[in-house]
C-alpha cells in the first residue's frame, strides 16, 4: 500500500512539474463541439447527455456511446465565430456525418472543418480538416465498447498532419433511486500524433508548445434522467476531462425535452488552464431543437428500405466565448426510418396458430 501511495504522489508531482510548460493554443479543446449545435450546447458529455440521443458527432467524446442506436443518421452542422473586436476577422466551423447500424456493430463517421483567423485573439486556430471514423458494439444491455480512428491536416500556420486514436466504454447501470437511465462514460481521446509543428499563439502568450488536441485526453462523465414522463422529460450530465494529465477542463449540462418534439440545452464549461491566464468563458451555451416526423409513402426506394416513414431534428444554438467570440450555430440531422420498439414474439410450438 505504501508502494502505491508513493507512486501516486511521484505521479502527481511530475504532473504538476510538467504544467508550467503546457501551452496549447486558446480553444483547442473546442474542434468538434464548435461546428454542431447539438454538441456546443451537451456538454461534450462521454455519457451521452442527460437526454440520451447521440448523434454520428459524438464518437469525438466517447465512441462507444452509438453502439445501441438503431436506424441510419445522416448530420449536417454549420457555426459562424464571429468576432466582436474591431479590426479582426470571423471564422466558421462545419461538419457532416453518418451512422450504420449492421446486426454487429455500429459504424459512424464525421468530417470536421475549422477555419479561424491567425491573430492574436481568442479562437486563433488557424485552418484544419478534421475526420473520425469509429466502430461500436452493444457487449450487454448494460455496457458498450467503442474505437475510433481519426486523421486531419492543418494549414494557414504553416502546414502539419494527425493521426491517431481513441477508445471509450459506456456503462448504463438502469435505476438508481430516483435517478433514471444513469450512465458512466470513460474515454481515452487522441492517442497518435496530432498538430504542434504550427505557428499559434499559446494560452500563457507565447509559441504553443504541445499538440493539439491535446494527446492522450481522459474524459469521464455520468449523466442521468430526473424526470421522465410523456409530456416531460429532465435530465444533467457532467464530464470532468484531464488533457495529459496537465489541465482540468469541467463540463457541466442540463437538457429538457417537451413531448420528446422540442428539446432545451444549457451547458457549462471551464478550463482550468484558460481561466488561470484570463481567458474566461463562464456564460452558458443554449440550444433549441426541433423534432418531427415525415412522410414519403408515395417514394417507392425509401419505401423498399423502410425509410418512407422517417425523422428529422433541426437544431440551433448560441454561445459567447472569451468574451470577443460569439459562436452561432445551425444543424440538421435525418433519422432513417423508425426505432423498432416491437418486443419478439415466442411462439411454444411449431403449429401455434396466430
Amino acid at each position: 500500500m505504501k508502494k502505491i501511495i508513493l507512486k501516486i504522489v511521484v505521479f502527481v508531482l511530475a504532473a504538476f512539474a510538467f504544467a508550467d510548460t503546457f501551452n496549447p493554443p486558446v480553444g483547442a479543446h473546442n474542434i468538434y463541439n464548435l461546428s454542431s449545435p447539438t454538441q456546443l450546447a451537451s456538454a461534450s458529455s462521454a455519457a451521452g447527455g442527460g437526454i440520451f440521443m447521440p448523434g454520428p458527432d459524438a464518437i469525438a467524446f466517447n465512441p462507444a456511446l452509438t453502439a445501441t442506436e438503431q436506424r441510419i443518421q445522416l448530420d449536417v452542422g454549420f457555426s459562424a465565430l464571429v468576432q466582436t473586436l474591431a479590426n479582426r476577422n470571423s471564422g466558421f466551423s462545419f461538419q457532416t456525418g453518418i451512422m450504420i447500424p449492421t446486426k454487429f456493430l455500429v459504424f459512424s463517421s464525421v468530417v470536421n472543418g475549422l477555419l479561424t483567423p491567425v491573430d492574436e485573439t481568442a479562437l486563433a486556430l488557424g485552418n484544419s480538416l478534421n475526420a473520425k471514423a469509429g466502430l461500436s458494439k452493444e457487449i450487454t444491455e448494460r455496457l458498450s465498447l467503442g474505437l475510433s480512428l481519426s486523421g486531419g491536416v492543418f494549414w494557414g500556420a504553416k502546414t502539419d498532419w494527425a493521426l491517431g486514436a481513441d477508445v471509450g466504454i459506456l456503462y448504463n447501470f438502469g435505476e438508481l433511486g430516483f435517478l433514471r437511465d444513469f450512465r458512466l462514460g470513460v474515454s481515452v481521446l487522441n492517442l497518435g500524433k496530432y498538430y504542434n509543428d504550427v505557428s499559434l499563439k499559446g494560452v500563457k502568450n507565447n509559441a504553443i508548445t504541445v499538440n493539439f488536441p491535446t494527446l492522450a485526453t481522459t474524459r469521464v462523465g455520468i449523466a442521468t434522467l430526473l424526470v421522465k414522463t410523456k409530456p416531460f422529460s429532465a435530465g444533467f450530465s457532467f464530464d470532468i476531462a484531464t488533457p495529459c494529465f496537465m489541465d482540468l477542463i469541467l463540463d457541466a449540462g442540463f437538457q429538457m425535452s417537451f413531448f420528446d418534439t422540442v428539446f432545451v440545452s444549457v451547458a457549462e464549461s471551464m478550463d482550468l488552464v484558460e481561466v488561470l491566464n484570463g481567458y474566461n468563458n463562464f456564460l452558458p451555451s443554449v440550444s433549441l431543437g426541433v423534432k418531427f416526423n415525415f412522410n414519403a409513402k408515395n417514394n417507392e426506394y425509401l419505401k423498399s428500405r423502410s425509410w418512407d416513414s422517417s425523422q428529422m431534428l433541426t437544431s440551433v444554438a448560441w454561445q459567447e466565448r472569451y468574451d470577443t467570440v460569439h459562436a452561432a450555430s445551425a444543424g440538421l440531422r435525418l433519422y432513417l426510418g423508425q426505432k423498432d420498439t416491437t418486443p419478439p414474439e415466442i411462439k411454444m410450438w411449431a403449429d401455434e396458430e396466430e
